[in-house]
């Protein structure tokens, strides 16, 4: 990455050189940096017209510092040396002023973890016309209806490094379409998404959102109810969305937001339902 207007000092090469050299600006029993850097595109469409391009790139710092019993953690995005210090000195202010944790674990030490593909060079080398380009071919899908949506693409990297010995980093792409077919009384949505561009259909995902429009044309309003109802892919796919926001993973059963405390092996849902979380699957 390069250095961006407004921002100060150089900007590394490396997420994982980032995240040691915040560890290393640590001062305590332990660190744990997190860093997350982005490069990617957005080319949204409106009544089935492209405009506002954006382009983003950024970096973020996460830094967990562990005094005793006590941790404390800050974020920042000025990755020059002065600015790790700054970040290293509000995480440990953070540390010393946060009650003890009894139960504190211990920071992941030296592992080898699986490959994972999600890397592929033909979508980060999209630049700005072939977002818009591709955005086009979604217009152009949807036909006669007017259609509003973006079609999105980039290249993100995430590195972990703690002061135990971790170290790994991933760097991974997507591309998104996503299209909402709409005129008076009739309404349809759509989208795809995947860390390969060849396997993202901008044309097809607003067929498909036209074809629903065209399916809930003169629908009938109902009346404030509670009615029986079989939800869409998209429907179930956003209610699984809210779900992992605040409810499956292992913080929020520590911290007792989710509704599954106290409850594992207990059945929560019909026998015909099965989730499961898996970063390989």
């Amino acid at each position: 990455m390069s250095e961006r207007p407004g921002r100060r000092g150089a900007v590394v090469t490396s997420a994982i050189d980032l995240a040691e050299r915040a560890v290393a600006a640590a001062e305590g029993d332990g660190a744990e940096a997190v860093v997350q850097t982005e490069h990617s595109g957005f080319a949204r469409f409106a009544g089935s017209e492209v405009h506002q391009p954006t382009l983003i790139e950024n970096v973020s710092v996460f830094l967990r510092v562990i005094r005793g019993n006590r941790v404390g953690t800050a974020a920042a995005n000025l990755v020059d040396d002065e600015g790790l210090r700054e970040l290293a000195l509000r995480a440990g202010e953070a540390a010393e002023a946060s009650p003890e944790d009894p139960d504190l674990p211990a920071l992941a030490d030296a592992s080898q973890l699986p490959d994972v593909d999600g890397n592929d060079g033909e979508t980060a080398a999209l630049g700005p016309a072939d977002q818009a380009r591709l955005a086009a071919e979604a217009i152009a899908g949807a036909g006669d209806i007017p259609v509003y949506g973006f079609f999105t693409s980039g290249t993100a990297s995430v590195a972990v490094v703690t002061s135990a010995g971790f170290a790994a980093e991933q760097t991974s792409t997507d591309a998104v379409a996503l299209a909402l077919a709409a005129t008076d009384g009739a309404s349809g949505y759509a989208e795809q998404t995947s860390w390969a561009v060849r396997d993202v259909d901008p044309a097809a995902v607003a067929r498909e959102a036209a074809e629903l429009a065209g399916r809930t044309a003169n629908a009938d309003e109902l009346a404030p109810g509670t009615y029986r109802a079989v939800l869409g892919p998209y429907a179930v796919g956003e209610l699984l969305q809210y779900f992992a926001f605040d409810t499956f993973s292992g913080l929020a059963l520590l911290e007792e937001r989710s509704f599954l405390g106290g409850k594992l092996g207990e059945r929560h849902f019909d026998e015909k339902v099965s989730i499961a979380d898996d970063a390989l699957d």
